[in-house]
């Protein structure tokens, strides 16, 4: 079936289900009378609506789709208060009867993310807690034991953490629950497909089958409502992109000539045209651009267009800044630090902190400093390193990030997915340490120093750095399994243990 389509209304802060109903029963009169916009939003929410027959439910669905949900006792739900916010203050609170009350409304809350920019789940609450029958209960309805919290999600799962705090009876309840679950999913011999048709029909080469299926309707940007978020957030564009990622151009117009949005907006992923500037592929951009398509500042930023990065900042400052320049509610300067940082470009770096006035210890400033970790070619690591230090410079040493880590942190660890070498580490690590990073900052998830990160990822470089500079090797006022020693022995790094005995 063709996509869902996009929300057409937004939810306005304390709206109730009165106020819903009404709409609902203003929009029916509308549609049986014929108004032209109420029939383009019903056409939009609900295929082949005839005004004949079209009933006060009929009205109220269509309400809850332009709201961005699936049904009307959803939306309903989620106006009373059962949302993945409230499911989380009522796991926090051990308020059992709510919970479960909370879940029998809407199941799907258990694997919700708390925000596009909070990957806490009622979960980590639960075993945060040390709550067992919590667990139990989330468990039972689906929880996800092994999703863990940008951006060491290895670490953060609510799995590994209650391994790693000795919480004995959850981690049973957790494996009880995988247990029952893999017999029931025993049956299923093949995974569901992780793109939709459309995105298959381009990753397949194949031009019939593409036409075919936009032929039947189906929509060429692929739009999604994500599932794992209880705000209402729509991502498109799947198909453009694995166009510019494969290299088919020529499909890329198919789906332009047939409505294809040319700068789309895919959630937690690279846009068409970055994939067509990484690649090189000069006919795929020029697709793009007979369509619209265009070098936003992530595109200017990442590949350090500084010419175009300029002329956006001059835009900007004018007031005709091209529409989708940056995200909506953004700025050129911070979106260009960001991609810059991210694609190792001093001179966007440098260009962008010209036009910022970021106090040091700034929260916005740990996201930024973030961008130039993992490992590059050896061609490549100065042009990070020399992001980093002109961060650094502004930003402090110890700008605080998301659950009390430091940037100190996070060097210790590494983006997820990417290696660190243990060169690039000392260094960036030896850049904070000489602009004074603190050694004795403890996160809110783990619980520890960065000696106890570098001893938790087995970092032996960084825990002997740490040392030579002044670090605690016993932590006697950390939590038992929190210190450097008991996560070198949980972890088994033997080296660390060494080193640090």
């Amino acid at each position: 079936m063709p996509s869902r389509s996009l929300p057409t209304r937004t939810l306005r802060e304390h709206t109730d289900v009165d106020q819903l109903k009404r709409q609902a029963k203003e929009l029916l009169a509308a549609f049986r009378a014929g108004e032209a916009e109420t029939t383009a939003e019903v056409t939009a929410h609900y295929r082949g609506a005839d005004p004949a027959t079209f009933a006060l439910h009929d009205a109220q669905l269509v309400i809850a789709r332009a709201y961005g949900f699936d049904s009307w006792p959803k939306l309903k739900a989620y106006v009373d208060g059962v949302s993945v916010a409230g499911l989380a203050d009522a796991v926090r609170a051990g308020d059992m009867e709510k919970v479960r009350a909370m879940l029998a409304a809407r199941p799907e809350l258990a694997h919700m993310d708390m925000a596009e920019d909070n990957e806490h789940r009622a979960l980590h609450y639960a075993v945060l807690d040390n709550n067992p029958e919590m667990v139990r209960v989330l468990m039972e309805h689906g929880a996800d034991p092994f999703k863990g919290i940008w951006p060491h999600r290895d670490a953060t799962s609510a799995l590994a953490i209650a391994t790693d705090r000795g919480y004995d009876q959850i981690v049973a309840i957790i494996d009880e629950a995988l247990q029952r679950r893999r017999a029931e999913e025993a049956a299923v011999t093949a995974p569901p497909a992780s793109y939709g048709p459309v995105t298959q029909a381009v990753i397949s080469g194949s031009v019939d089958e593409l036409t075919r299926l936009l032929d039947l309707g189906y929509d060429p940007d692929e739009r999604r409502r994500l599932d794992d978020l209880d705000d209402v957030v729509y991502t498109w564009g799947e198909p453009l992109r694995m166009c510019a990622i494969v290299g088919k151009p020529e499909l890329a117009e198919i789906l332009l000539q047939r409505g294809a949005d040319p700068n789309p907006s895919i959630y937690a992923a690279s846009t068409p045209m970055f994939e067509a500037y990484r690649r090189g592929k000069g006919d795929m951009i020029a697709v793009l651009e007979r369509y619209g398509g265009f070098a936003d500042a992530l595109v200017a930023g990442y590949f350090g267009l500084i010419d175009q990065a300029r002329q956006m900042l001059a835009d900007e400052a004018a007031g005709r800044l091209r529409p989708r320049t940056v995200p909506e509610g953004g700025t050129v300067a911070p979106r260009l630090l960001d991609c810059g940082a991210d694609g190792g470009r001093p001179d966007i770096v440098r260009l962008a902190l010209e036009h910022l006035d970021w106090p040091p210890g700034d929260a916005r400033w740990h996201w930024n400093l973030m961008r130039p970790l993992g490992t590059h070619a050896e061609g490549d690591r100065d042009r990070y390193l020399e992001c980093f230090r002109l961060m650094v410079e502004r930003a402090g040493a110890d700008a605080p990030g998301p659950s009390g880590r430091t940037i100190l942190h996070d060097v210790c660890a590494g983006w997820p997915r990417k290696t660190s070498s243990a060169e690039e580490r000392v260094a960036l690590a030896t850049i904070l340490l000489d602009a004074g990073a603190r050694l004795d900052r403890r996160d809110d998830l783990l619980k520890s120093t960065p000696l106890g990160w570098a001893s938790r990822w087995g970092r032996t470089e960084l825990v002997t750095l740490f040392l030579e500079r002044g670090a605690d090797p016993v932590e006697a006022d950390a939590e038992p399994w929190a210190t450097p020693r008991a996560w070198a022995a949980k972890m088994e790094h033997a080296a660390v243990l060494a080193v640090l005995c």
